[in-house]
Order: structure tokens, then sequence, then C-alpha cells
């Protein structure tokens, strides 16, 4: 199978399209790459319309994974399978609205189940058509026998929100920001305890992809509460320590300090847990759909 794969694929060593693209090489699919972000700068609609239309040709289907602010203009004519990856949740982002509107994909996957929410509120065309595709750790990232030196992490942006989690807890919590590739695995593998904390009050069913990574990496995860369903479809309900407020999250804390042998059974489980959840998994999951959908 040969798809053409629209996305970001300037980053090197980090980002979903990166470690996607290494693993449906993986499995033998022939990838065909547009950054569209790159492209959008260089060239108009038309133009990029006319790139992605030639380089569609001989393809089995087209991947577009992000797509904020694409026009779904520039899609109209296709005559192959398109496969849409809506990857940010749609309740605190309506730059894909105009791509969900049109009626151009044969399948969507969506971020979390909110997002299903909404796709029953507002895109009742793709109800039958659309799931949820969760973010996973790089396969070749998977590391568990790190030296340490750092007790805990917290290396997301911030928000008001997480700053109000954060600061009961601020003198066992290491802050890092702006790091990415190897620079941000080696802080991860460097540390006990990695800390998750939700961006938005509109988005508490989020999992992000630095979970995956830095239970890849070979830290324990204690997060504010996670999405149930999530956490099934994941098979991750035992793997991590949730807490129900930043008072919480601090006696938690202080409590993994002096008692290691917790973060030890808890690291057992992020062990089994995580092999289970990597890109090659869900590419696996996105080539039986892509199989399915081609077929059709």
């Amino acid at each position: 199978m040969k798809i053409l794969y629209i996305g970001v694929h300037s980053h090197e060593n980090w980002g979903a399209e990166y470690w996607l693209t290494q693993a449906f090489s993986d499995l033998q699919i022939d990838v065909e790459t547009i950054d569209y972000r790159v492209e959008r700068k260089l060239k108009t609609d038309s133009e990029l319309k006319e790139v992605i239309h030639q380089k569609s040709d001989g393809c089995d289907l087209v991947f577009l994974q992000r797509g904020d602010k694409l026009s779904p203009d520039i899609f109209y004519n296709i005559t192959i399978p398109i496969i849409f990856w809506s990857t940010e949740p749609l309740k605190l982002k309506t730059d894909v609205d105009r791509l969900l509107q049109a009626d151009i994909f044969s399948w969507v996957y969506v971020h979390s189940y909110s997002c299903i929410e909404r796709i029953h509120n507002d895109f009742k065309h793709l109800v039958k058509q659309t799931s949820v595709m969760h973010n996973a750790a790089p396969k070749n990232k998977i590391s568990f026998n790190n030296e340490k030196n750092t007790f805990a992490i917290f290396n997301r942006s911030l928000s008001w929100r997480r700053r109000w989690w954060l600061w009961p807890s601020r003198k066992m919590i290491t802050r890092m920001s702006g790091k990415y590739g190897e620079e941000y695995f080696n802080d991860l593998k460097k540390t006990y305890i990695a800390v998750n904390i939700h961006y938005s009050i509109n988005n508490l069913d989020d999992f992000e992809s630095g979970i995956f990574e830095a239970m890849a990496s070979g830290c324990v995860v204690i997060s504010e509460r996670l999405y149930e369903q999530t956490l099934k479809d994941l098979e991750m309900t035992d793997a991590i320590i949730q807490v129900d407020s930043p008072k919480e999250m601090k006696e938690r804390l202080k409590l993994l300090k002096s008692n290691p042998e917790v973060i030890n059974n808890y690291l057992e489980k992020s062990k089994l847990a995580i092999q289970q959840n990597t890109w090659n998994n869900r590419a696996e999951e996105m080539f039986n759909k892509f199989h399915e959908v081609h077929n059709e």
C-alpha cells in the first residue's frame, strides 16, 4: 500500500508524524509526505492543491493529520479515500471546523471522547465514520534502566490552571520547558516521576502524548484525574497515580519521596502498559482501517 501522508514532517526525533512514518515503514507501507505548514508558507491554496493532487497520483489513500486552517477546497476532486486525524481537542480549537463540515473524508480519527461529543453535536454527517485514536509512545524510546537524579518533573506548557495545580508542590517538582527530541527524552530518563495536569477545564478527558513519553522513559506518572474510558482503552487504570486536587498531589509526592518501593511497584505496571501503546500499535490499527476504506 502507498499513502500520501500530509502533516507536520519537519520535526526530527519527536512528534507523532515522525514516529508514525517510521511505524508505517515497518509495516511495509510506502509513505509519500507533504508538510502542509511549510508548503502553505510558500504556496497559494491553488498551488498547494496542485501539489497534493500530483503527489496523490499513484497512492491508495491520503492520510491527513492536524490540518489546522486548511481549506477543504484543496481536497476536492481527489478520487482516492481521505482519512483525517484531528489531533487537537475540538472543544478548545475550531481551526479544523471547515474541514469537518465538508463531506470529503472516508474516516475521521479524533483526539478524545469529548471530541466525539462535538462530532455528534456539530458534524452529524460524520457520526458513523468517526472514532478515537489515542496518542502513543515511540517504540525505540522505551527505556527503563536509567540512572536518575531528579525526583519529579513537569515539562509541558503552562496555563494558569496548571500553575495553580503546581504551586503547592513547587519545591518538589522541577520545571522544564523548550526542549525537544533527544534533550527532551534525556530529561525524562533521569527522572523518577512525571507530573501531568490538564491544560484547561475544557479538556479534562485529554490524554497527552507526554504521558506516554514519560512512561516509555521509565518515569512513574502522577496525574490529575484522567478519563476512565481512555484508561480502560489503554489498559492503564492501575499504572498511573491519580489525584483529585493540588493538595492531594503534594501529599502523594511526599509519600512517594519517602517510599521508593511504591515508585518501583508503579514502574513495573508502567512497563507492562507502555509495551502495548506504541506508535507501532497505532500504525497497525490505522493500517487495518486503510485497507477497509480502500476496499469499500
